[in-house]
């Protein structure tokens, strides 16, 4: 088994010709940089919970074959010999019986209807673990590009942070500032360090959770390329949808009439329907017609069976109502889910309005930090100031510059939190 998830490569032939099939040509390949498309289909080629849906799925497609085959009917024999009595021709005797099996109210017909809306369950589910597997790959996809950045922001910090530490000791060795200060920035040092370290080992992990996803060794993921985000585009590919006030209403439609979670209650809805027209017909009794034929020394006899087992009316009436009140609850389910969904788009739309804000506030906070750093640094070169206040404006930008891009990878999680909500890419907007 081991041996079996350290083989799975992502330059096989087998995920090439799947790669093929999805529209990606030789002529892209091998993959230089995986993004997160190229990520995605990774994962449904290699997870083994897709693999352990697709059975499950071949499973109920069985079902939908075997469920309207009647009973079988039975074929016997019989032999026997009289050792007492006066007549010859009794002594010995053979028969032969059929039994076969009439079924009534279209049993077959309806358990076929159950089977079929249990298959397209499955198939549903198979989709909706696609996209639940998407959704999470998304979701630690953004937190890789968020640890990098944050990994890159923050070693600029501690590099400036060092250069200020070293110029307060030479200034505190000189009698020009105290030891208050040069603790002062000793202290803040460290923190940055330590955040660096927790920041890594984050970044570690989530490393290894995509590795998971994806159902590739750790091993592999370290020989491929992950691409960078390209967080501007990201976002205004999201903005060009979410900011029309004609597109509102499409985006609530498409909670309320295409996630697939919904698709999945609807289609358990009907295996319920199903469940109770079979309860319903299961009040009417089947027959058995037993057609057979006896020879006993020259004399035949022809012999007709007919046998039906009566339900027991109670015991059928109280099934229905049974299978009424989960086809109810089922029903219920619906409701309640819609419910969620149109609540849960109106608090992501004032997230995203909030985030978007914050966003606005952080470009223009950064590129004022930046614009003075720049005031500071002529300052320098021209002799008013000294280095240590130039390089502790070039931390607060830096500073800044964290802030800005960890409320712009906020911004774009909660773009995805649509699509993950809606449970469909947010560009079908458009086409409704």
């Amino acid at each position: 088994m081991i041996d079996q998830i350290i083989e799975k490569d992502p330059e096989s032939p087998s995920f090439r010709s799947f790669l093929n099939s999805q529209g990606i040509n030789d002529d892209h390949l091998p993959i230089k940089e995986w993004g997160l498309k190229e990520l995605t289909l990774c994962a449904l080629f290699f997870n083994p919970k897709i693999e352990i849906a697709k059975k499950e799925w071949d499973i109920a497609k069985i079902q939908e074959v075997v469920s309207p085959i009647k009973a079988p009917s039975s074929l016997g024999v019989e032999t026997g010999r009289q050792t007492t009595g006066t007549f010859d021709e009794s002594k010995n005797a053979i028969g032969l019986n059929i039994t076969t099996l009439f079924e009534t109210a279209d049993k077959a017909k309806i358990r076929q209807e159950k089977a079929i809306n249990q298959s397209l369950v499955k198939r549903l589910e198979l989709r909706k673990l696609a996209w639940d597997i998407k959704s999470d790959l998304t979701f630690n996809f953004i937190r890789y590009q968020q640890h990098l950045l944050n990994l890159q922001i923050l070693r600029n910090e501690i590099k400036f942070q060092s250069e200020i530490l070293n110029m307060v000791r030479k200034r505190k060795s000189q009698g020009l500032t105290s030891s208050v200060d040069s603790n002062f920035n000793q202290i803040e040092l460290n923190k940055n360090i330590q955040k660096l370290n927790e920041e890594q080992y984050q970044f570690n992990e989530t490393k290894s959770k995509l590795a998971s996803i994806i159902g590739l060794s750790p091993e592999k993921i370290n020989t491929i390329r992950i691409a960078t985000i390209n967080l501007d585009e990201q976002i205004q590919s999201f903005n060009t949808i979410l900011d029309e006030e004609n597109k509102q209403q499409d985006i609530i439609s498409l909670g309320l009439f295409n996630r697939i979670d919904l698709r999945i209650a609807l289609a358990k809805y009907a295996v319920s329907e199903s469940q109770l027209k079979l309860n319903i017909a299961n009040q009417y009794p089947d027959i058995r017609f037993s057609p057979g034929y006896m020879f006993d020394y020259g004399l035949g006899r022809w012999l007709l069976g007919i046998t039906s087992i009566i339900p027991t009316i109670e015991k059928n009436k109280y099934l229905v109502e049974e299978a009424k009140n989960l086809r109810d609850i089922e029903g219920l389910q619906i409701e309640k889910m819609q419910t969620s969904i149109v609540n849960e788009i109106s608090k992501l739309r004032d997230n995203y309005s909030i985030a978007k804000n914050m966003v606005r506030k952080d470009v223009e906070d950064f590129s004022s930090a930046a614009e003075y750093e720049k005031s500071i640094e002529s300052k320098f070169r021209q002799g008013e100031i000294d280095r240590i206040e130039l390089t502790q404006q070039k931390l607060v930008t830096m500073q800044y510059k964290r802030r800005f891009y960890t409320n712009k990878i906020a911004l774009l999680k909660l773009a995805f939190d649509f699509e993950s909500l809606l449970q469909v890419p947010l560009g079908n907007a458009k086409k409704i």
